[in-house]
């Protein structure tokens, strides 16, 4: 195998490590945190944006690289370019980062002045990093409680809307079935009031027969007791 042959290979092959390298960096990334994603400076510029995205995504582009996670470092990629062109989103963004400088800051000791190597160094880009992440995850925690409890509120909402409805339904079909069955309703009051005619006419009593018996006429000589006769004789 020529020599140019061997290098060409080399080089295919550590074009392909470099290419599955940038894919474990992007998805080793903070996804909030565009900046390091795309790896530029806050005060970076519109182009410095495109022209890192292009770079980038040609690199890890899925159709050209077999890493199982090039997909998904590609949609990572893109939603990073998305938020620093979007500029109330990168605003956001760099007002975050500068509160992070700035509790950094607060946290060392007074007597440290502005101008002190330490601001420039890789330690206290490591901490702002590090605090931006923090403000970013606590910003992103709220606005999911948040939308969690519109979601729910709009749930609830929904639910007593549901309520009336049914309510209303219910009413309608029941007073569906009033009207329905009114025909009925009528048709059985008549056929009542035709069945209490169809017997005729109610016959009247005869008058009662009784007779109450005749009053005898009392005796108007007082009654005695009469003495009895006795059979017995004389000498008992």
């Amino acid at each position: 195998m020529a020599d140019f042959d061997i290098d060409r290979m080399l080089e295919v092959e550590a074009s392909a490590i470099q290419k599955d390298a940038e894919v474990e960096r992007i998805m080793a990334c903070f996804k909030l945190d565009p900046y390091d994603i795309l790896e530029l400076d806050v005060g970076c510029v519109e182009k410095d944006i495109k022209m890192a995205y292009r770079k980038k995504s040609l690199m890890i582009h899925p159709d050209k690289v077999q890493h199982p996670k090039a997909r998904d470092a590609f949609d990572v990629l893109k939603r990073a370019e998305t938020d620093l062109m979007d500029p109330a989103r990168r605003s956001f963004i760099n007002s975050v980062i500068e509160e992070a400088k700035f509790e950094v800051k607060k946290a060392q000791p007074l007597t440290m002045a502005p101008t002190d190597p330490f601001f420039s160094s890789p330690v206290y880009k490591t901490l702002v990093k590090q605090k931006t992440k923090d403000l970013l995850i606590e910003v992103e925690l709220r606005k999911r409680k948040l939308m969690k409890k519109e979601m729910e509120a709009e749930g609830e909402v929904a639910r007593k809307q549901d309520e009336v409805m049914s309510e209303r339904k219910r009413k309608q079909e029941a007073q569906k079935v009033w009207e329905d069955s009114r025909d009925d309703r009528v048709q059985g009051w008549r056929n009542f009031q035709a069945g209490k005619t169809s017997g005729g006419k109610m016959k009247k009593k005869k008058p009662s027969t009784f007779r109450p018996p005749k009053a005898v006429a009392e005796d108007a000589t007082p009654y005695s007791k009469r003495p009895t006769t006795s059979s017995t004789s004389e000498g008992f």
